[in-house]
C-alpha cells in the first residue's frame, strides 16, 4: 500500500509542476497545445491503472465489491446499509435486539448473490423487490419481478421490529432462518 501511495504522490506532484511550467511558458512560446484534453486524458489513464492496481476503493465497511464469499455482520455501529454488487455475501442480522423501537436495514445486491440471515426468534419483516433477480425466503416465498413480503415467527402488527428492504437487482437474495 505505501508504494501506491508513493506513485499517487509523484503522479500528482508531476502534474502540477507540468501544468504550472505550461502556464508559465504559454505566454513566450507560440504552440497552441490543449492542455485541458491532455490533463482529462492523463486523469482518465490515471484512474484506470489506479484501479487496475489497487482495485475499486470502496470506504463503507458494509459494502462488498468484486470480492468472493464476505461475511457483513450487524452491529449497533456499523449502519443500516448492506451491499453486495458484483460478488458473493452473507449479511448477518442475528445479533440484532429490537427494544422499545423498531430497527430498519437495508440489504441491496447488484448482479451478485448474497445471503440474509435473520433470526426466527427476533420479529422481523422483510419488504423483499426484485428487478430481473430473485429474493428467497422461507416457506417457498420468493420474488422474481415485483415485491412481497416476509415476516418471521416472532412479528406481530404495529410492535417494534427490525424492519428491512430486501432488493435484488440482476441477483440472488436468499433469506435463511
Amino acid at each position: 500500500m505505501k508504494m501506491v501511495s508513493l506513485i499517487d504522490g509523484i503522479f500528482w506532484g508531476v502534474l502540477l509542476i507540468v501544468v504550472g511550467v505550461w502556464f508559465l511558458v504559454r505566454r513566450y512560446v507560440p504552440v497552441h497545445i490543449p492542455v485541458i484534453r491532455v490533463i482529462i486524458a492523463v486523469l482518465f489513464v490515471y484512474i484506470g491503472i489506479r484501479v487496475l492496481v489497487r482495485g475499486p476503493v470502496v470506504h463503507d465497511r458494509n459494502t462488498v465489491i468484486f470480492s468472493d464469499s464476505t461475511a457483513l455482520h450487524y452491529t449497533p455501529d456499523s449502519g443500516r446499509d448492506y451491499n453486495v454488487i458484483f460478488s458473493r455475501g452473507d449479511v448477518d442480522l442475528t445479533p440484532v435486539a429490537v427494544s422499545a423501537t423498531s430497527i430498519r436495514a437495508q440489504v441491496n445486491v447488484v448482479f451478485g448473490s448474497a445471503t440474509l440471515h435473520i433470526n426466527p426468534a427476533t420479529p422481523a419483516k422483510v419488504n423483499m423487490s426484485s428487478a430481473f433477480g430473485t429474493v428467497d425466503a422461507p416457506g417457498e416465498r420468493t420474488v422474481a419481478f415485483g415485491e412481497t413480503v416476509y415476516t418471521t415467527p416472532a412479528y406481530k402488527a404495529g410492535a417494534p421490529a427490525l424492519e428491512v428492504r430486501a432488493a435484488a437487482v440482476f441477483g440472488r437474495l436468499t433469506i435463511v432462518p
